[in-house]
């Protein structure tokens, strides 16, 4: 627990980047703006650790144009999800070192991470457009503010929902054996609930409490970047631990109950080998006095 979530972390940071541009490439297609973006990032992040983020992104007008520099972000951005995937073997301890495998694996999750932050950006969108839509159809008109009011309700639960999902699926597919849905549940909810509480809580120590800019200066962003980012990697790899180590219980517990029936069995056996055993004494025993007595007749 020392080790891996640093090593989650510092792959993410370097990661980070190049996914969000391929996020803002995609989402062009979307023909999302990269506000948009930006405002997500703004939302889900704290602000110090987002405004480094959009600071990079803002204004730099994506195109399909960077072919060759959008291969070599997704190649650096699949190095997080590989990290994510030894650290996974390591703590089911997997001992496969089948690199190919792992490499389509990385590439795999990090299309769901992909689809994540797309799907993220283009539901709240398309929810309003929706009811922007309505409200200049003049549809439902007396009813657009309860609308909008249980709109904006469902939208953050949609939203965990989904995180929720995603976190439940990387946690299925990154080891290099085959974990069940139903084995990452309790790893996933206490990954998702793990990250809100976290990061509410780290938005209000930077605001009220924090003052990297007097250490730092004008890195103390970045700082706060890699501080958050490894508090996160480690409630992930805390969550994965949860399921490593109640899917290592539950093995033990199907171990310890096959060797108990292993000996209930073999218990068995030796009672039903000794039982016939006297049955076959008492049988030759009745033999021999049938024997005696017909002799004697």
């Amino acid at each position: 627990m020392g080790i891996l979530p640093a090593n989650i972390a510092f792959n993410i940071i370097l990661a980070i980047i190049p996914l969000l541009t391929i996020v803002v490439l995609i989402a062009s297609y979307f023909n999302i703006s990269i506000d948009s973006v930006a405002n997500l990032i703004s939302e889900i992040m704290p602000k110090q650790v987002s405004n480094t983020l959009v600071e990079v992104i803002s204004g730099k007008g994506f195109d399909t144009r960077v072919g060759i520099f959008t291969v070599v972000a997704f190649f650096i951005a699949s190095n997080g999800m590989y990290a994510v995937i030894n650290t996974s073997d390591t703590l089911y301890e997997i001992r496969e070192s089948d690199v190919i495998k792992k490499r389509v694996s990385s590439i795999i999750l990090l299309f769901i991470i992909i689809i994540l932050f797309v799907f993220l950006l283009v539901v709240p969108l398309f929810g309003e457009n929706i009811l922007n839509l309505m409200e200049s159809a003049r549809l439902l008109s007396k009813y657009s503010r309860q609308v909008l009011f249980i709109f904006n309700i469902i939208k953050w639960p949609l939203t965990i929902l989904i995180i929720y999902l995603n976190i439940k699926l990387i946690y299925t597919i990154a080891p290099s054996k085959n974990i069940r849905s139903e084995e990452t549940t309790y790893g996933a909810v206490f990954t998702t609930v793990g990250w809100i509480m976290a990061t509410l809580i780290f938005k209000f120590y930077l605001n009220r409490f924090a003052r990297y800019d007097i250490i730092y200066g004008n890195l103390s962003s970045l700082i706060m970047m890699m501080v958050w980012v490894n508090l996160v990697s480690y409630i992930f790899v805390l969550g994965m631990a949860i399921n490593a180590s109640r899917r290592k219980e539950r093995e033990i517990l199907e171990e310890t109950m096959r060797i108990e029936r292993e000996k209930i069995e073999e218990e068995l056996k030796k009672k039903e080998k000794k039982k016939n055993k006297e049955k076959k004494k008492k049988e030759k025993k009745n033999k021999v006095e049938n024997n005696t007595g017909e002799e004697g007749e």
